[in-house]
């Protein structure tokens, strides 16, 4: 366990520390509205395409925010953005429980998603400049492996709690993350290290020296994003509706995916070391896309079938550990002038795309009449992820 006592040493470990929890908060506060939608609907009267607009609108706003706190982290400081981004994110999802009808809705969840777009981006880059080359993909992983531990606790409170307290309830809980400022000082001490004057802009992204690399990072994370919300926003609809299953079922069914999420995630740096970063990403995406078809194909039968359902949700879980691949690449690829921008830019002008794409899968789904159609794009865009990572620039 060297490896970990070197993660954790020299005031690295505080730092990794902040940065996961509040990429954990972050993400929760986004993904719990996917687990009480239903009930949210059911309440304020939001048919099927008006939730997907506002799933679009809302992670159109991370693409926005996710610029502006880019260029506050190079511009002004790491750690004043990462403080920002937690107010904010917690403050909209505080504001959600107040809702009354849809534009209210749409209104909190705007700034819940602006909030969000923060955290991703600058936290890889704060990261990736905290730790040596040698440490990075392994750092990298455990940071990223709070998105599952996210959407697990989201699971859990929007499938076991919200039916008993209302969804109303669980995001007023949802603001406390916001005490996490008062740590920022002793997580991340000493000067508020960015490039201020000399940070880059935001067209030098598409120099030469950054061209090939940008489109191919953009575009692997378009693809990966929509094969996202594609597969965790409209799946548990997909298994009440579609499958009959109960709602106690969706909630450990993703749970169990969410657990294997978090082993693949901090396995990735380990298989990512031993035999390559692109090797790992093209295996992890196509056990990714097989997942997803097992489910989109036997979804019927997954509620009664330990074979069917177990494989899916460890092709699902393991695959899924592809994210930790993409906060090492923006270290690689571009100079600390202009990371943050480039990793919280990209990142959530990725989700912002989703604001076309989602309302489109409502489209698609009403027509098709089963939320599959759903997984089957999912499945898609992991294949497709799988042929674009060969584009990026050999270092």
């Amino acid at each position: 366990m060297r490896w970990w006592t070197e993660l954790m040493a020299e005031g690295r470990g505080r730092v990794l520390l902040f940065c996961w929890l509040g990429w954990v908060f972050d993400f929760y506060d986004l993904i719990l509205f996917a687990f009480v939608r239903h009930s949210i609907a059911a309440d304020l009267g939001i048919e099927t395409v008006a939730e997907g607009w506002l799933i679009g609108w809302t992670l159109a706003a991370t693409a926005v925010g996710g610029f502006w706190f880019g260029r506050i982290a190079d511009r002004v400081g790491r750690r004043k953005a990462l403080t920002l981004s937690i107010l904010l994110y917690s403050g909209g999802a505080f504001a959600t429980a107040f809702a009354d009808g849809y534009w209210s809705l749409l209104v909190a969840r705007l700034v819940t998603g602006f909030g969000v777009g923060g955290e991703w981006g600058v936290g890889h880059a704060v990261v990736a400049e905290t730790y040596p080359d040698r440490l990075r993909n392994r750092a990298a992983a455990i940071l990223q492996a709070g998105s599952p531990v996210a959407m697990a606790l989201a699971a859990a409170v929007g499938c076991f709690v919200a039916p008993h307290v209302g969804w109303r309830a669980c995001f007023l809980w949802s603001g406390l993350p916001a005490l996490l400022v008062f740590f920022a000082r002793w997580a991340l001490p000493g000067e508020d290290r960015a490039p201020g004057a000399k940070a880059g802009r935001l067209t030098d992204l598409f120099t030469p020296r950054y061209r090939r690399a940008s489109c191919a990072m953009l575009g692997l994370l378009v693809l990966h994003m929509t094969g996202f919300w594609c597969t965790y926003a409209w799946l548990p609809r997909m298994l009440i509706r579609d499958a009959g299953a109960t709602i106690t079922f969706v909630g450990w069914f993703q749970i169990g995916i969410n657990t294997v999420h978090v082993f693949a995630d901090v396995a990735f740096g380990f298989v990512a070391d031993r035999f390559g970063r692109q090797r790992a990403f093209v295996g992890f995406c196509l056990l990714f896309a097989v997942g997803l078809v097992t489910v989109a194909l036997g979804f019927e039968h997954l509620s009664n079938d330990l074979v069917v359902f177990g494989f899916a949700m460890g092709a699902v879980g393991l695959g899924a550990g592809t994210w930790s691949c993409f906060g090492v690449l923006f270290a690689e690829y571009y100079a600390p002038e202009v990371r943050a921008t480039a990793a919280s830019g990209f990142y959530n002008l990725s989700r912002g795309v989703q604001l076309v794409t989602q309302p489109m899968m409502a489209v698609l789904v009403s027509a098709a009449g089963t939320f599959a159609v759903a997984l089957h794009v999912g499945a898609a865009t992991a294949a497709l992820s799988a042929v674009l990572i060969r584009f990026l620039p050999r270092k």
